[in-house]
């Protein structure tokens, strides 16, 4: 049996990292064998892959060209490393706003490797949301890139509580002035101690129960999450020749795709410019990679704007962070090259990456069978666990399910049960046991492929004067809100507006509607009614009464 797995057989690319596994503890001078195996960490492995392979191109920057080679990203990660060791970071918080570039992917790694625990932060997100975000971790240091200076300094003035020292990170002449005196010998270099279960990163994820939280990624579900994305290639190492990785830092894609290129020896192609469509079809007609992800509202843009000889290098498309409709999945069939292959994946935060991806028998509509390193059992409403050719919500246990959010185990509570993670999300499981998505339960959403929580936005609305209540659901255009005024104050529709576009990132803003209501819908006990309130919104919308 490989290391990471616990049901039915390992895959090739699994079988190769039993070799790296392998390799790293003879290098130790310690025997090989499982116990040993399950000590070892994320950071060993990727710097191990790196440090065997210092000629190999790590990443290409697809606004500038520019190829940087394992070594180039070694050196600038251990000369990092060794300044946040000396400047006792280790096992202390910090957080990475850095867009995507040679000098995001050498911070990654640093943190990594120095035993510091890094809270990955959206570089899109506002300065209430930062502000947020700094509450909540107490980070020491904030690394960001130049351009993004200004909006965490603003947000670090508005949390005097909180004690954070800011680097630019994207500039060489401030990296200097932080690690002078360090060495960036990397031959020389060991790796921070760190518990296999212990506390790697710290990943935002509004989860299904309310506010955005900080979700613990840990050393074992990393391991076991490594290579799932290469989990149907047959040709390891090196299954495919570019990867191209539109998402940023705070996904768990990205976290993903770096730690497995840099295991499989696959070029990375990011770029540092705002992820567009027409940057997209850019970097694919001009570097040709071979592998990427897509999220599915993102994806249908492109392919409709995409000609079929701009997609002709990619042999595997994988569309990942929402569910993908019909008209997507025969949209990129029409475009995409025959022999490439179209996998609709399913995954969460909470699992540090992927549940399942399609095989290459599935149907169409298939999400493909869960992944072997994870046990899972689909229930029903009633709490019974249902077999083959039955409907439930999918639970999922195993090493990669997280052990907790961040100074937050309510929440936790809420969505785990004896280890369980109750996903939220329903599936069909057919006789083949291949999960076919049906719809999500729990009330938080995706909109642009980002993840939308309602009492966020909710928190807002309620700042605006004479805002009684409201509730906040989904909708085909984005976020839609009822809202219940005071009879006291006369409240417009712009109002609301202005308070949530100024305050939130650009996919949270209403474009579903508001509609004014005397009360929003509760349950007996008092709760908001999101199910009650998510059929009076389409009916306001059909009666025009809940308009943008």
């Amino acid at each position: 049996m490989s290391h990471t797995v616990v049901r039915g057989q390992p895959t090739a690319a699994q079988l190769y990292l039993d070799k790296i596994l392998k390799e790293i503890l003879l290098a130790k001078g310690i025997k090989d064998n499982f116990t040993e195996r399950d000590k070892l960490t994320i950071a060993e492995i990727i710097f191990h892959c790196l440090k065997k392979n210092p000629k190999d191109v790590c990443m290409i920057n697809g606004a500038t060209g520019e190829k940087f080679t394992n070594e180039y990203i070694l050196k600038r990660a251990v000369v990092l490393a060794r300044t946040m060791i000396a400047k006792g970071l280790r096992g202390k918080t910090v957080m990475l706003m850095m867009r995507n570039h040679q000098r995001t992917v050498a911070m990654y790694w640093a943190v990594i490797f120095a035993g510091v625990v890094p809270f990955m932060m959206d570089p899109n997100t506002t300065v209430y949301e930062i502000s947020s975000s700094l509450k909540l971790i107490e980070p020491h240091y904030v690394f960001c890139d130049l351009e993004l200076h200004g909006s965490v300094t603003e947000a670090n003035k508005l949390v005097l509580e909180v004690n954070t020292n800011v680097v630019i990170a994207d500039e060489d002449q401030y990296l200097e002035e932080f690690t002078d005196g360090f060495t960036d010998d990397y031959l020389g270099f060991q790796v921070a101690e760190s518990s296999p279960d212990g506390t790697v990163m710290l990943l935002p994820t509004s989860g299904s129960t309310g506010m955005p939280k900080a979700a613990l990624m840990s050393n074992k579900g990393l391991v076991a999450q490594l290579v799932a994305p290469w989990s149907y290639h047959t040709r390891i190492p090196k299954p495919t020749e570019l990867a191209m990785v539109l998402t940023t830092i705070q996904w768990m894609t990205f976290t993903l795709s770096a730690a497995g290129c840099a295991a499989l020896q696959v070029p990375l192609l990011i770029s540092p410019k705002k992820s567009s469509v027409e940057h997209a079809l850019e970097m694919l007609e001009k570097y040709r990679p071979s592998w990427t992800f897509f999220g599915p509202a993102f994806g249908k843009v492109l392919i409709e704007a995409a000609r079929p000889d701009q997609l002709s290098s990619l042999r595997t498309v994988v569309l990942l962070g929402a569910p993908a409709t019909p008209d997507v999945i025969k949209s990129f069939q029409t475009k995409l090259p025959k022999q490439a292959r179209l996998c609709d994946g399913y995954g969460t935060t909470e699992t540090q990456g992927f549940i399942a991806m399609p095989d290459r028998d599935a149907p169409v509509d298939s999400n493909g069978p869960v992944f072997n390193f994870m046990h899972y059992k689909v229930i029903n409403d009633d709490g019974v666990e249902l077999g083959p050719g039955n409907s439930g919500e999918v639970y999922i246990k195993g090493e990669c399910v997280i052990k907790g959010y961040y100074k937050n185990d309510e929440s936790y509570k809420e969505s785990f049960v004896d280890g369980w993670y109750k996903t939220g999300d329903w599936f069909h499981l057919d006789k083949t046991e291949r999960l076919s998505y049906i719809e999500r339960r729990k009330f938080s959403f995706k909109f642009m492929g980002s993840q939308v929580s309602p009492e966020e936005i909710e928190a807002v609305i309620g700042t605006v004067p004479g805002v009684q209540e409201s509730i906040v659901c989904a909708t085909d255009n984005g976020p839609a809100a009822v809202v219940a005024i005071d009879p006291k104050y006369t409240v417009h529709r712009e109002h609301i507006h202005k308070a949530v576009d100024s305050t939130l990132s650009d996919h949270k803003r209403l474009r579903g509607g508001i509609a004014f209501v005397d009360a929003v819908p509760h349950t007996h006990t008092g709760k908001k009614h999101r199910g009650e309130c998510k059929k009076l919104i389409q009916r306001l919308i059909e009666t025009g009464e809940c308009v943008f």
